[in-house]
């Protein structure tokens, strides 16, 4: 079931920054093109202070769901009661606080038991609390942003990952089709880029599985990169920041592995939004990426060559 909407708009919210643990840590420059992506479209957002982890919404419920509750719950109530929402960067920072307000809301033996390990802090949870993802904003003020676009990044040839957390579930995730989802191939459109269909789209980058079968990870890197080949894409474009790590980082691995010379460069769909607005290389980091971008976007003119 989709729920994307690009109407309705609440342009008085104070939109609150969840960062998460990944993008502080290993990939600010992804948070530091959002950050630009937003205030040239004249969204507010600011910080989520006093933040923890989500925390992380497959390992952590498995072991202690009581835990993973009252933790994502105490970051809910940073926003609680006030005129803000949460957006997120990362599918499973969304996924996590999304379905940590779903189940309390829907049993409510559960919230009295968190409630109970929060009020050892001085706090409570107390309502429901809206969670989106920064794509879900994007495409939201989808018209916004193509008044705002000076360079069109005609001749990228993207192939979008949607990744797992960013769909499902869909009954609490509610954003999107998670069969055929449409919404950031629609963003990528928008800037004048090409997303193109390839076999694998919809299956997972392999991410999680490195910590536990790292063959069976690498297999669906190796699958997923053949794909896109196939396809006749330049790039990748994501909105998770394991998928981007998975991408970015593991591409050689898998060459290694399976004689390949994958070199696909990697975009965090708002770095892809800060081209199409303007923004240099040097300005958005994109030095650090694993596989560098800079010759690519020099050949299409998206970048200057100096």
């Amino acid at each position: 079931m989709s729920g994307k909407t690009k109407s309705n708009i609440k342009s008085d919210l104070n939109h609150k920054l969840f960062l998460g643990c990944v993008i502080p840590a290993r990939l600010p420059f992804i948070e530091s093109s959002a950050k630009k992506v937003f205030e040239d479209l004249d969204i507010k957002l600011t910080n989520m202070e006093g933040a923890s982890c989500c925390p992380d919404p497959t390992g952590i419920p498995a072991v202690d769901q009581t835990a993973w509750l009252t933790l994502g719950a105490r970051n809910l109530t940073l926003v609680e009661n006030k005129k803000d929402d949460i957006i997120s960067l990362c599918s499973g920072c969304v996924e996590t606080l999304k379905m940590v307000d779903h189940i309390l809301a829907k049993e409510p033996e559960k919230m009295i038991e968190v409630n109970e390990n929060l009020s050892k802090i001085d706090t409570k949870l107390d309502g429901r609390v809206e969670v989106k993802h920064g794509a879900q904003l994007l495409y939201e003020n989808l018209d916004n942003l193509k008044t705002k676009i000076v360079k069109p990044l005609n001749g990228l040839k993207v192939a979008v990952h949607y990744g797992c957390h960013f769909l499902s579930p869909s009954d609490i995730i509610q954003w999107d089709d998670p069969f055929e989802p449409t919404t950031v191939d629609e963003i990528v459109r928008v800037l004048g880029a090409e997303s193109l269909d390839f076999e694998t789209k919809l299956m997972c980058c392999g991410s999680p599985l490195l910590k536990t079968d790292k063959d069976l990870g690498y297999k669906l890197l190796h699958n997923k990169l053949t794909a896109m080949k196939n396809a006749g894409v330049n790039c990748i474009t994501v909105v998770c920041p394991s998928c981007f790590l998975q991408f970015d980082y593991q591409q050689k691995a898998v060459n290694k592995i399976f004689g390949t010379e994958f070199k696909f460069p990697v975009l965090y769909l708002t770095e892809l939004v800060a081209l199409a607005l303007g923004y240099n290389y040097k300005e958005l980091g994109l030095k650090f990426h694993g596989n560098k971008p800079k010759k690519l976007l020099q050949e299409l003119k998206i970048i200057s060559t100096e």
